[in-house]
């Protein structure tokens, strides 16, 4: 285990891959696992229903089933996506990081926690969308909320335990790239006056990750590979 400073957070992978690889499977994680099967279901769904209809994308029947069907996108709208560009990295993302965070919270905090940053990340984004998109029409999806929670959490948390796993230094790593990204298209949208290009459903998770961290006491859960002794 080692310290969360600067140079350990950019060099996670110093002891190869597998011992990170090692230290995720130990993990204890069925909420996550289940919403990312859920997550990969919904899209198996939508893809099958692109090719019965018989249109070009799954971008065009996600758009269309907000149309035809809006209470029904609406209520399931943090599991929809719009293609494979936008669910793999949201997919693999939460598995990876939402494996990580939830190993360190109780399995109430943690759903409350997903449930905010699913919910508060869309209705953010419906706001914004509502106030600086230059259409009237507005339809917002995706779980990247509940990613962006997940390293909201890992970057202000994690650090708070002084020595860590590899894994949980790759995790403060994305942490930082998350707040980096957000911060990143703020300035690029104050600098060129485009405000609806700020994708705040991003900013919102990374906000409830934030605020569960600081929430959620050191100690009330411990990774399972903590007890590795490889690792001490």
């Amino acid at each position: 285990m080692r310290r969360v400073t600067a140079a350990n957070v950019l060099t996670p992978f110093e002891r190869g891959v597998r011992p990170l690889v090692s230290q995720h499977r130990a993990l204890a994680a069925p909420i996550t696992d289940l919403l990312t099967i859920v997550v990969c279901g919904v899209y198996a769904i939508q893809a099958a229903q692109t090719t019965l209809w018989g249109v070009s994308s799954v971008f065009e029947t996600t758009n269309y089933v907000y149309v035809r069907a809006p209470w029904l996108a609406w209520t399931v709208a943090p599991l929809l996506h719009g293609g494979l560009t936008h669910v793999v990295p949201n997919v693999l993302t939460l598995f990876v990081f939402g494996r990580i965070t939830e190993a360190h919270l109780s399995r109430r905090r943690f759903a409350a926690m997903v449930v905010l940053a699913a919910v508060g990340s869309i209705l953010a984004l419906v706001g914004w969308s509502a106030v600086f998109a230059s259409g009237s029409y507005v339809a917002v999806y995706g779980i990247s909320g509940v990613v962006f929670a997940a390293a909201g959490f890992a970057l202000v948390h994690l650090p708070r335990h002084g020595r860590v796993m590899d894994l949980e230094l790759l995790a403060v790593l994305f942490g930082v790239c998350a707040v980096a990204l957000v911060a990143v298209e703020s300035i690029v949208a104050l600098a060129f006056h485009t405000p609806a290009g700020i994708n705040v459903g991003h900013a919102a998770g990374l906000l409830v990750g934030v605020a569960t961290a600081l929430v959620s006491p050191v100690g009330e859960r411990v990774c399972p590979s903590r007890a590795d002794p490889s690792e001490e």
